[in-house]
């Protein structure tokens, strides 16, 4: 097709030599194409496999930091994992990458180097690869200065835009909500815990307006879309989880209009 539209074009702009010209220009641009595509869908597998180990590397990493692995973070791991649903060798892979990543003389640099590497210039997956650790580290409160270096550490390794995730910082700190909660909203323990405060899933201040929180909503719903996700390299046993994350984003976004009466 590229060759018949291209010896086409070619014979109209310049005759037959044009024909010859537009041909030739039409097969290369199909080759081009076509093989951009085969690269795409061999490599995807290269991209999943390096987000995986270079995830449970850094979560490994990130549960030692103080020195000692908490039972939350263990719980926390292993509900990623259960959600998952892996295979038993995917699951004994993915504790192997975690213990791995606990040792102390284990080098993740070269993990996080790779997975850069393959995922190129896919911002939303590497802002999912983010949150995830970042759900780690706030499993038992807020985020410490020791973890909050290393997650920034990692986030540069990873070619992630730092001010980026100094706003995710911001918005998952407990204390911003503290400081912008001019409401008494009283807590339902019995919903889950991801949904006890609809704005910190959003991202948003309680006093922000219709606007603002709309389209932290859009952003956030197109940034986790699992389809969208899995095209740019997500392994495809971790789309449980970024359903899970747009349901509750939409789930927050129903649930602040039902409070506001929008």
């Amino acid at each position: 097709m590229g060759i018949l539209i291209g010896g086409l074009i070619g014979y109209r702009l310049g005759g037959f030599i044009g024909m010859l010209l537009g041909a030739w220009l039409g097969h290369q641009v199909t080759q081009f194409i076509s093989g951009d595509r085969r690269f795409t869908k061999q490599n995807r597998s290269a991209i999943q496999h390096s987000f995986f180990k270079a995830l449970f590397v850094s979560m490994g990493k990130l549960a030692k930091l103080d020195g000692v692995v908490s039972r939350q973070e263990i719980d926390r791991a292993e509900i990623i994992m259960n959600k998952m649903k892996l295979t038993p060798e995917l699951r004994q892979q993915a504790i192997n990458y975690f213990n791995l990543g606990k040792q102390a003389h284990y080098k993740i640099e070269r993990d996080l180097t790779d997975f850069r590497q393959k995922s190129r210039t896919s911002l939303s997956l590497k802002q999912f690869f983010l949150e995830m650790l970042i759900d780690m580290a706030t499993v038992d409160g807020d985020i410490d200065n020791a973890e909050q270096h290393l997650i920034e550490q990692i986030c540069q390794l990873i070619g992630y835009p730092l001010a980026m995730l100094h706003a995710m910082f911001k918005m998952r700190s407990s204390s911003y909500y503290q400081q912008h909660d001019n409401q008494n909203h009283r807590q339902d323990q019995t919903r889950p815990a991801s949904l006890n405060d609809p704005y910190r899933v959003l991202g948003v201040a309680k006093t922000a307006d219709k606007q603002t929180v709309r389209r932290a909503y859009k952003k956030l719903m197109s940034q986790h879309h699992p389809d969208k996700l899995v095209s740019k390299g997500l392994p495809p046993e971790m789309m449980k989880v970024a359903e899970e994350k747009a349901k509750n984003i939409q789930l927050a976004w129903e649930e602040i209009k039902d409070l506001r009466g929008w």
